[in-house]
Order: C-alpha cells, then structure tokens, then sequence
C-alpha cells in the first residue's frame, strides 16, 4: 500500500486531487519525517495527519473535500460581502483559494464560529435544503447578563427593519432557539443555545426581548459588562455529507469562558 491509498482509506469521501494536495502541503507525516511526495507505506509505518492550513486571519479549515469546506470564523469578519463590499468577507478569502465556493449561512460579524461552504453547485442546493428543512445541528455558546436560570425555548415572530434592525413583530417569520443555563452568576449566565431555525440576529433579539441580552451586544442591549467582543460563539455544527450522506460533526473551540 502506498501512503496516497492509506490516505483515501483515511477519508474515503475525499478526492485523490484533496489527498495529493494534504501531501504536498506537508501536512502528513511518518514518525518525525514531514512526506511531500506519494511513495510505498509499510504496515508498520503510520501515517499522523498535521492542522489544516490557515488562511488569512486566522481562519482555520477544519474539513475539505471537493464538495464542501469547513471552516473558523473569527469574531469581527463579515461571512458574506454586503453590497458596498468595503468589508473584507470570509467569502472572499475562500474565493481565493477555490476555483467555485457557495455560503449556505452566515453568521454574524460580530459572531465567531464554525461554518460550512459549498464548494459544488450539487452540494449547494443539498446543504440549503438540510438548513431549509432545519436537518443541521447548530449549536451555539454565549454569555448572557443576569441569571437565566434552567432551560427552556423561546419562539417569536422576527421582522427584518428598513433599517436593518431585526425586531419581535407579527408579521415576522417564526424563530425557535432551545436554551440551556450551563452556569449562574448574579451578574451573567453561561447559556448553550440550539437553533431549531436560522433567523438574523436570531439569539440575539430573543435573549433581549427575554431581559437578558448577550453580553457585548451594543445592537440589542445596553450592556454593562464587556469581554471586548460580543459574547456568542457558533461552538458545534452538525449535518450530512451533501453528497455521501455520512454525519460530520465539528466543534470549535471556545474563544472565551
């Protein structure tokens, strides 16, 4: 077996264009020797897969195949380029680095996080369909100010404004966040929150309209506490391959606590 087949056995949902471009990368490793080159792998040999490559920012690549990309974004980059495109966005960096790449979500500027983008036509429309249908796990961390205490679910009508702020209104589209207290001050709560749908500014107007706005969040709430940023992180994402079918899961890691 050579290393290019042990690779592909690694990750068989990836291509043998992704796997030669891992090695040349010098991403894979045998015992303390960084491999450049495909060439013969004994079964005594193992094989030990280094970090993605970051791009600019930071920004790390937790997944790669030919059809989806899965990445960190940091707190303060736009996902996606407004219209007056004065903003770096992450879309533009991947745009960079592949040929085609399609957002099937967004986060906010404000909000860090893993996402995913497609990098085929096919893969577009299966993964927008999956967040459609509300079949992907998004799980998120934040700080709330004051004690929420136990769980819960909040569900409200958000409307989009003419002045681009998002509001509880009757005519709005339904919004459902699960919420789960992790740990109570009586000045702030760790919460987890589960998106069931994916509205703009969706946990943030509901944590506000419930009395307790993310921590930071100068949009929504006049918050006495700072940590420097808004306190919302994009921590798990969850869903099947757009093409295999196989459950990916990824986690990033908490950037505060």
């Amino acid at each position: 077996m050579d290393i290019l087949q042990s690779l592909s056995n690694l990750y068989p949902e990836a291509s043998k264009t992704s796997l030669r471009k891992m090695i040349s990368q010098g991403r894979v490793r045998i015992g303390h020797e960084i491999i450049k080159k495909n060439g013969p792998l004994s079964p005594k040999q193992k094989l030990k897969i280094l970090p993605k490559r970051r791009f600019r920012q930071n920004l790390t690549i937790y997944y790669e195949d030919e059809h989806i990309v899965v990445v960190d974004k940091v707190e303060g980059l736009l996902s996606v380029a407004t219209d007056k495109k004065t903003e770096p966005s992450l879309h533009e960096y991947l745009k960079r680095e592949f040929a085609k790449v399609w957002p099937v979500q967004r986060l906010d500027k404000a909000t860090s996080g893993v996402m995913v983008f497609a990098l085929t036509h096919q893969a577009k429309e299966a993964l927008k369909m999956q967040f459609m249908t509300h079949d992907i796990y998004r799980e998120y961390f934040g700080v709330v100010e004051g004690e929420l205490l136990g769980s819960g679910t909040w569900q409200s009508k958000l409307l989009d404004d003419k002045n681009f702020v998002v509001r509880v209104h009757e005519d709005g589209q339904t919004a459902i966040t699960h919420y789960k207290s992790l740990k109570t001050t009586k000045a702030t709560t760790k919460v987890k929150f589960i998106l069931e749908t994916g509205k703009k500014n969706q946990i943030r107007v509901q944590a506000a309209e419930a009395g307790h706005p993310i921590v930071g969040d100068k949009k929504y709430g006049e918050s006495e506490f700072s940590i420097g940023r808004l306190a919302l992180h994009a921590h798990k994402l969850g869903f099947k391959h757009p093409i295999t079918q196989k459950k990916l899961f990824f986690i990033s890691p908490k950037p505060f606590r």
